[in-house]
């Protein structure tokens, strides 16, 4: 599940508020490139927010290869916990 930018997330990494529009197209970018990671069998959006990984490989492993393309769209969207 992921949340847009609210202004308590702005700090030095996230500097301003992003337009409206660029946070469905940062999931979806994040979506589409979670699907060319290694192990990942199948990517799906479900619901408004929130992004489905099928894969064959571990959970720690998934988590490590996530890191790099969230890190990409960190000014644009946060993961809800």
């Amino acid at each position: 599940m992921f949340r847009e930018i609210t202004s308590e997330d702005l700090d030095r990494h996230c500097p301003f508020m992003p337009e409206e529009h660029e946070f469905e197209m940062h999931l979806n970018a994040l979506a589409h490139e979670a699907e060319w990671l290694e192990g990942v069998t199948e990517v799906n959006r479900d619901g408004s927010h929130a992004i489905v990984v099928t894969t064959d490989a571990t959970l720690d492993l998934l988590k490590e290869r996530l890191i790099p393309l969230l890190q990409n769209h960190w000014a644009y969207l946060r993961i809800e916990l």
